[in-house]
């Protein structure tokens, strides 16, 4: 059972002690993961210290290590707060950081982490971290105990939960947690909700393009294809231009929306999951209403690719700097960035799909193999696009490339596949049993293994997967 009363006393618990370090004089480290949801909890922290008068750094980093815990130990810093990072890693950072530390978190915990103070995790209270919340949300919670101004930060939430994919609800929307923060955003008049089509870009890019950039749902010969998307639209009939400009999707009737969405709807019926497919591309759109039209911040899903994409191009500053204001120099970067990210992926996804070597098929799940082409600071985004490609919605897909001495794995679960999958605890479990580190979300997850170890980590895996198959009958 749920207990937004145990989650909001923790909140203010921390915000004191917040507090109580800013009147002391003392500088606060703020770490943050590389993906939007990180850069966003870490500005939200960092943004209330700030309007606090305290002292503070922002860092982000791709993942939480032993190794990186002994950096922080060596630095002067007085207190640490890690966003989205160190899960699972108490025992580590009390042993190498004291007591000077806590953990904002919605990745699922070992059952030792539960009852520990200095770990603000959405599951502790109940709720479903996965789904329900993000961890800029439980930063947010905390803003918001410190001072009810910081209600004006609530637009930050609402781009990392659908960054996240936690749209989950019907119509693509977000619920639980995100709706009470959502709701505080939409009273603010800081985001406007209204249900539409779903095209990346579209209150930026013309609609062939805005349509080309859509891959969640991947759809069979339009994503990533700018020709076939303008050929396709040109049929028709709809003016993709006027006075000399393209058109956004911002720009469209609702009539000319329909057929956008009646020419789309012959590529999906390829897809097993056709229907499906067609319903997520209509749902709810969340506009940040102080920002330009026509700006690419302007949608918070296109906002949350942004920033994602400075974590994974490795401009985390840029992210960081959007965050907290700038909307000159660091916009024009970060768009530059995002452009750089969506070639690099298009580029990605069609180099793999096309190299059936690539493509490893077990019995309990699919392999894409990315070795030697794929950064594994782009292994996430790239395998959450990859499973939405039909190819991959029968299983589990696991994707890997290597790095300094491990094999990176970044693993999905189709959404019509046996829920009782949970893919945090599976890799959790074997990561650890096979030398290496591993955790996430019950439908994605993550981890690294050492290389010698990575035979035996696939064979315990497709035995667990397989077993679970057997089970659903």
């Amino acid at each position: 059972m749920s207990r937004f009363d145990e989650l909001e006393k923790r909140a203010e618990d921390i915000g004191n002690r917040i507090i109580q370090l800013i009147k002391e004089g003392k500088t606060i480290l703020v770490v943050g993961h590389l993906d939007a949801d990180g850069i966003t909890s870490a500005s939200i922290i960092g943004k209330v210290i700030q309007r606090k008068k305290g002292h503070y750094i922002i860092r982000i980093y791709g993942e939480m290590s032993q190794q990186v815990l002994e950096e922080l130990k060596e630095g002067e810093y007085d207190f640490h707060i890690f966003c989205e990072l160190g899960a699972g890693l108490a025992k580590e950072m009390e042993n190498a950081l004291k007591d000077k530390w806590i953990i904002l978190d919605h990745h699922q915990i070992p059952p030792e982490e539960t009852k520990m103070k200095q770990v603000f995790n959405a599951w502790q209270f109940g709720f479903d971290g996965g789904r329900e919340i993000s961890a800029a949300g439980m930063a947010y919670f905390i803003a918001k105990k410190i001072d009810e101004e910081n209600t004006d930060l609530s637009w930050l939430p609402v781009v990392s939960m659908v960054a996240d994919r936690q749209d989950q609800g019907k119509r693509r929307s977000v619920f639980g947690l995100n709706r009470k923060i959502l709701d505080d955003s939409v009273n603010a008049g800081l985001v406007t909700v209204v249900t539409d089509l779903l095209l990346y870009g579209r209150e930026t890019k013309p609609v062939h393009e805005a349509l080309a950039s859509t891959t969640t749902p991947f759809i069979p010969g339009l994503s990533g294809n700018r020709d076939a998307c303008l050929a396709t639209l040109s049929s028709t009939g709809i003016q993709l231009k006027q006075n000399g400009r393209w058109r956004t999707l911002a720009d469209f009737s609702d009539s000319e929306k329909k057929k956008v969405m009646e020419s789309v709807i012959p590529y999906l019926s390829q897809v097993e999951t056709a229907s499906e497919a067609v319903d997520s591309l209509i749902g709810e759109v969340y506009t940040l209403e102080k920002e330009d039209e026509h700006s690419s911040l302007r949608d918070a899903r296109e906002l949350g690719t942004l920033l994602n994409a400075c974590g994974r191009m490795k401009r985390t500053g840029v992210g960081v700097s959007i965050c907290l204001g700038d909307r000159s120099q660091a916009l024009q970067e970060g768009e530059k960035v995002l452009s750089e990210y969506r070639r690099t992926l298009n580029r990605l996804i069609h180099t793999l799909l096309e190299d059936e070597g690539r493509i490893v098929e077990k019995p309990g799940f699919n392999m894409v193999v990315g070795d030697g082409i794929v950064d594994e600071d782009m292994l996430g985004s790239l395998t959450s696009i990859l499973s939405g490609v039909a190819w991959f919605e029968s299983k589990v897909l696991l994707a890997r490339t290597t790095t300094a001495g491990h094999y990176k794995l970044s693993l999905r679960r189709p959404p019509q596949s046996d829920s009782s999958i949970n893919l945090s605890l599976i890799l959790q479990e074997l990561s650890s049993l096979h030398g290496g580190s591993g955790g996430g979300h019950e439908a994605a997850a993550g981890g690294k293994i050492p290389t010698s170890q990575l035979k035996a980590f696939l064979r315990a895996l497709n035995k667990r997967l397989q077993k679970k198959d057997e089970g659903k009958g």
